[in-house]
């Protein structure tokens, strides 16, 4: 974009949103009236802070605005603060600096940074207000001294306060006196004046909101250029001078330039550059992944070109040091015995990748393209994605910052925003409302971000329109969740993506230390790409930890070695049981939607499993590309192929494009794109934008013609691609994440008990725990009881069933824990209840800790019934195996069933009661299992626990809720219209429910249309 003059007048001291809480103008809304005033610049300077900088930047270049960044800064002890401008991109690498601990250093005396006095924060206004003009000027020249005589300017600045005219005069003298020049700026905080009391509110949460018609105004406002001109008429070269300011700033982001370590080659003699020692590994690679001396002799041709093309992009992209790091990374996991995903993301489509053995998806076996994930025509880094096992993550990290200094690996940061909950919780915080009433309120709260989400709330949600919303303390919060809706609350670190980088990343990340001592970044991910710097994303993934622990299990229970490699992808059981749709716990196979298409599809291979994750998607499904592919798949619907050339891509997934991969495919098959320009041609169709399409479809028709197609042919092609390609997912992400999904269906299958303990020891997944300990009841597992002497952390196989961990039991700390753990180890089990006591005793486990021991049956196999037990809790003597002479009636089944309720969450005998029979019988519920024996339309009864819900829009403006419920035997879905919804609002009991309604049973989407709902307790 070519520079334009910049005129009249320039805001230079601007706080925003990115100042936290502080200030309230959104970048947006600067940006709007920026435009609206013909403003051709504008700064932000948020508070000791530039993480809306590259933000900022973007969006005011793309208005044609030119944009300055700096900051606020503390200069020294006292509180005072400077304002710093980034001049150039040394002076942006100065700020940075300046901001991890380092002083200024000479770069800023040649006008790499541009500094201001402060205004009313600075050292200068304070010492002028107070009349130390002598101190003033002192400090004025030093600061002159210390950024050089063109690169300091004393601010005036006039908000109306009493002593504003003053100090304009005396910081006008003393410019006069000193040479010193002015530059007039408004210490800008919110947008429009009517907003003050919402920075008041912001920063102190005291001030009361004014009434909608009645504003009350405040002075750190966002003043109009001509506003600026009226209040300085009298100091024309302080206004002038922010436009020479302007002019000076040269500052762009310096985006693709790689920052990475050098890879250590410590047994390479003499060492290898990381270009060679890349090489190297790949070519070692070939004879351990592919077994290269078995292949044909007429394989090897094409594999070898395949990895030099993919070895050259790496080396001329200078990522091959990436690579080495990424590589090193995961086999130190691998050493360290932390399970690591087959793949994710475009990384499997990486022949290297997979050779260096990042990946365990063989890109060769499954058609998946280099150019999806590193195209040498695209300039955007790559990305790699590692799955880690979640709870061994901190371990993996651990040897990053061993490897490449704690300093250099870097957390990439994440800017927390108010999403309508998290407004309506903040809101009623700051309103000074009780925790618990909001708390409620904002349950009922979808988790949107963004703005607008709060009023749509408002105005459609049945459980929101019963609210008197106009009334006190209503129409308060609602009314200050709207406004602070949106912006940025606080900062944490990304769930995964890691900076390793070199010496120079405290010149290029602002870095702030987490809780525990780590070091993170202010940037987001968006910025770190900005900035050209390459990123791991490291993800701890659940189910890897259960895969894991299940494995253990299998070998501690059985002495079978198994390993995820040698499990057959070719198992019958495992496709039986996929096909039955009994993969409740399964990776990315648990929702009620998937489970259905599942067994309507019956996939028999992983690419089946691949096809299936692809085809769950919200925009193939709305668009009924999953039921097409379906009825292809059968036989019911033919299709025909339009070009010879496209058989091969589309026939594997009956004529329709599901994946990324096969636009790209198509588009080098019929019209001779490179599989780098194919790329390009993916993300334009992606994008949607007119010009860019225009000019690949004209690229498209021309080279169709040079293979012999008719330009309609070409048109009508191009034309499928543009239609088809919004829904294609990646295919490289789906057949990983297809064998992950299918490791865990077939533990389920062959292993269940081990497999279902391992995930209830992780709390479960999709659904909540209590929906798993409801599976095990249909799988005929056996929930035992947590018990002293058997019982540890987590839940573990037995031959009996399943036990529960100590640590299920309400109150019981690690502490606990690990003291009865090291009991047993020393001393053996426990032999009474008095052997407990008496053990227990020194390790100072509480009265009420033993208590809960005892009410939930942990201690039942100590002798005695639970009253006694609780009985010699309070009695001197307890030893041996007397509990007590007296005779105590033991507690009833039901007591037993309620405390044990109380402390585990569950009941560890699920059997049915005679009272629920009862109920079931005069109500005429019937078994959720049975209900697919029964006739479409049929009226019913059900009764379950809500595991889970969603809201689906329906015409005017209104809500269809979906309840999956579960109940002893299966789950169903049941469908609540907004009629239903709205009536029965208050009966929707999360923990039971009673539905009477209509089954309908057809079109393979068993579901029941809900018309009367009761609560009906736990």
């Amino acid at each position: 974009m070519q520079e334009q003059p910049v005129a009249d007048f320039v805001h230079l001291h601007v706080h925003t949103e990115y100042s936290l809480m502080e200030a309230a103008c959104k970048l947006e809304d600067l940006i709007d009236r920026a435009r609206a005033w013909n403003m051709q610049a504008l700064a932000i300077t948020d508070k000791g802070a530039v993480h809306g900088a590259l933000r900022f930047y973007e969006i005011a270049r793309r208005h044609g605005i030119r944009p300055i960044t700096g900051c606020e800064i503390k200069d020294g002890e006292t509180g005072d603060t400077l304002l710093a401008l980034a001049a150039t991109n040394q002076g942006w690498r100065s700020i940075i600096e300046h901001l991890n601990g380092a002083a200024f250093l000479t770069p800023v005396s040649q006008g790499d940074v541009i500094v201001l006095s402060g205004g009313r924060t600075g050292a200068i206004h304070r010492l002028i207000a107070s009349g130390r003009m002598d101190e003033a000027e002192k400090q004025a020249l030093a600061n002159v001294d210390r950024f050089g005589k063109d690169n300091f300017y004393l601010e005036v600045q006039h908000h109306g306060f009493p002593d504003d005219e003053a100090c304009v005069q005396r910081t006008a003298e003393l410019s006069r006196r000193t040479g010193i020049p002015l530059v007039a700026t408004h210490d800008v905080h919110y947008a429009s004046p009517e907003d003050a009391w919402l920075l008041e509110r912001l920063r102190r949460g005291s001030v009361p909101p004014p009434p909608a018609d009645r504003h009350a105004e405040g002075p750190f406002y966002l003043p109009s250029p001509l506003e600026m001109k009226e209040k300085f008429r009298r100091l024309p070269e302080a206004l002038a001078n922010t436009v020479r300011i302007a002019e000076r700033i040269r500052f762009r982001p310096e985006p693709g330039v790689c920052r990475l370590p050098n890879f250590r080659t410590d047994n390479a003699n003499p060492p290898r550059s990381p270009d060679d020692e890349l090489h190297q590994r790949c070519r070692d690679g070939l004879v351990k992944r592919l077994d290269a001396g078995a292949m044909k002799p007429a394989e090897m041709p094409d594999i070898t070109e395949r990895l030099n093309r993919e070895l050259d992009v790496i080396a001329q992209r200078g990522f091959s040091d990436y690579f080495l790091i990424v590589a090193d990374m995961v086999q130190a996991a691998r050493d360290l015995g932390i399970p690591a995903g087959p793949g994710r993301g475009s990384v499997a489509g990486c022949l290297a990748a997979y050779l260096l053995g990042i990946t365990e998806v063989n890109p060769l076996r499954h058609g998946l393209s280099f150019e999806r994930f590193l195209s040498p025509d695209r300039l955007s880094m790559p990305d790699i994605d590692i799955d880690v096992c979640q709870r061994r993550r901190p371990e993996i990290l651990g040897y990053l910052r061993q490897r490449y200094g704690p300093n250099r690996t870097i957390h990439v940061g994440v800017l927390n925003t108010l999403g309508t909950r998290g407004a309506v919780r903040e809101a009623g915080t700051r309103l000074g409302m009780p925790k618990k009433h909001v708390d409620v309120l904002a349950k009922l709260m979808p988790s949107l971000s963004g703005q607008g989400g709060i009023r749509h709330c408002l105005r459609t949600l049945p459980e929101l329109r019963k609210l008197p919303t106009r009334q006190e303390p209503f129409r308060s919060l609602f009314r200050l969740a709207e406004r602070i809706e949106g912006m940025p609350r606080h900062h944490s670190a990304h769930p995964s993506g890691i900076v390793i980088g070199d010496e120079r990343i405290a010149s290029t990340l602002p870095l702030q230390p987490r809780p525990n001592g780590d070091l993170m970044t202010t940037f987001t991910k968006e910025d770190i790409e900005a900035l050209g710097l390459p990123k791991i994303d490291l993800l701890g993934l659940r189910n890897l930890t259960v895969i894991h622990d299940t494995l253990a299990a299998i070998r501690e229970r059985t002495g079978t070695l198994l390993a995820t490699d040698r499990i057959p992808l070719d198992d019958p059981d495992t496709f039986r049981t996929l096909g039955s749709g009994n993969t409740l716990g399964c990776f990315q196979l648990e929702s009620m939607g998937i489970r259905r298409l599942m067994s309507r599809m019956q996939p028999q291979s992983i690419a089946d499993l691949a096809d299936l994750l692809a085809l769950y998607r919200p925009g193939a499904w709305q668009e009924g590309i999953a039921e097409t592919y379906l009825r292809r798949r059968s036989g019911e619907e033919g299709y025909v192929i339009a070009l010879p050339a496209m058989t091969p891509v589309l026939a594997p997934t009956y004529g329709l494009i599901l994946y990324q991969e096969q636009v790209m495919a198509i588009a080098h098959a019929v019209a001779g794109y490179s599989m780098g320009e194919a790329d390009l041609l993916r993300r334009a169709l992606s994008s949607k934008s007119i010009e860019t399409l225009s000019r690949h479809q004209e690229r498209f028709v021309g080279g169709a013609s040079e293979r012999g197609i008719s330009e309609k042919e070409a048109l009508s092609v191009f034309d499928f691609l543009v239609r088809f390609s919004g829904y294609s997912f990646n295919k490289a992400h789906s057949v990983s994440y297809a064998h992950l999904s299918y490791w865990t269906v077939y533990l389920k299958t062959h292993f269940p008990v081990e497999y279902m303990a391992s995930l209830l020891s992780s709390n479960g997944g999709y659904y909540d725990r209590s929906a798993y300990l409801r599976e095990l009841s249909r799988m005929g597992i056996t929930l035992l009881g947590p018990d002293v002497n058997r019982s540890g952390f987590g839940f573990h196989a037995e031959d009996g069933g399943i036990r529960a961990g100590m640590d299920a039991i309400h109150g019981t700390g690690p502490e606990s824990v690990t003291a009865l753990l090291r009991s047993r180890l020393q001393e053996g089990p426990f032999r009474s209840f008095g052997d407990l006591r008496t053990r227990m005793g020194p390790q100072k486990i509480k009265r009420p800790v033993l208590e809960a021991w005892i009410l939930s049956g942990a201690c039942d196999g100590l002798g005695g019934n639970r009253r006694h037990m609780i009985a010699a809790l309070d009695e001197e003597a307890c030893l041996g195996g007397t509990i007590s002479t007296q005779a105590f009636r033991d507690f009833d089944e039901s007591e037993k069933r309620k405390a044990e309720k109380t402390l585990l969450g569950f009941s560890p005998n699920p059997s049915l009661t005679e009272k629920w029979r009862s109920f079931s019988q005069r109500y005429r519920v019937v078994p959720i299992e049975s209900l697919c024996r029964s006739r479409d339309l049929a009226r019913i009864r059900i009764c379950g626990t809500i595991v889970h819900s969603r809201r689906q829009p329906a015409a005017g403006g209104e809500y269809v809720l979906v309840l999956v419920v579960q109940d002893h035997t299966e789950m169903i879905e049941a469908v609540v219209y907004p009629d239903t919804y709205k009536t029965f609002l208050y009966e929707l009991n999360p923990r039971g429910i009673l539905i009477e309604g209509t089954l309908r049973n057809r079109d393979a989407h068993r579901h029941v249309v809900a018309e009367k709902i009761k609560a009906i307790g736990g």
